[in-house]
């Protein structure tokens, strides 16, 4: 006499992904903050091999700091902000931030600009330039004020560091296309 089953036994899976049970939309989520991560190395890449290599007045761009701000401002204050403080740390530790305290003035700017994004301003182009194009400008101020207080730079600098944030904010018509391409991976969790 054979005994009826009440239920189905599970499906075998093969493979490491089908032994994670992750919904379809946690998989979306993992895949869009890892090409923010790939979109940060190749943006880390082209700072650091190609654009140095051409310099107007000593003074190149700062392109990964650019792409943290409108990351940032894109995905929102929650999200975003842990995504700043980690991907902020990572700068540092690959050489090319200008010191610690950057992790700390990146973080806290854009902290501070997407929280103001989100208060007074719409989601959108507009509102990504004007606020990551203040945090940038916003940064290599600080960054010149530390530099000058740490007496590594001289007050003739500033014009550097001026040139320095103008090519930077020029990368973020080029960036925010990409990176909102990116964000639309997954849906949008909220709508403002």
């Amino acid at each position: 006499m054979g005994l009826k089953k009440d239920f189905r036994e599970d499906k075998p899976h093969s493979g490491f992904w089908g032994k994670l049970y992750l919904t379809p939309k946690q998989r979306k989520g993992i895949l869009k903050w890892t090409l923010y991560g790939v979109l940060l190395v190749v943006l880390s890449l082209l700072q650091d091999s190609m654009l140095c290599k051409f310099r107007i007045m000593d003074a190149t761009t700062e392109l990964v700091p650019v792409g943290i701000f409108v990351i940032c401002l894109l995905e929102g204050a929650e999200s975003g902000c842990v995504f700043a403080l980690i991907s902020s740390l990572l700068y540092l530790f690959s050489g090319t931030a200008a010191g610690p305290y950057t992790m700390l003035f990146i973080t806290a700017l854009a902290v501070g600009v997407t929280i103001w994004r989100q208060a007074y301003l719409q989601k959108g182009f507009v509102a990504a330039l004007l606020c990551a194009g203040t945090a940038t400008f916003a940064l290599q101020m600080l960054q010149f004020l530390t530099g000058l207080f740490l007496q590594v730079t001289h007050p003739g600098r500033y014009v550097g560091f001026l040139i320095t944030a103008g090519l930077s904010i020029l990368a973020i018509p080029v960036l925010y296309p990409v990176v909102l391409a990116i964000e639309t991976i997954g849906g949008e969790t909220w709508k403002e």
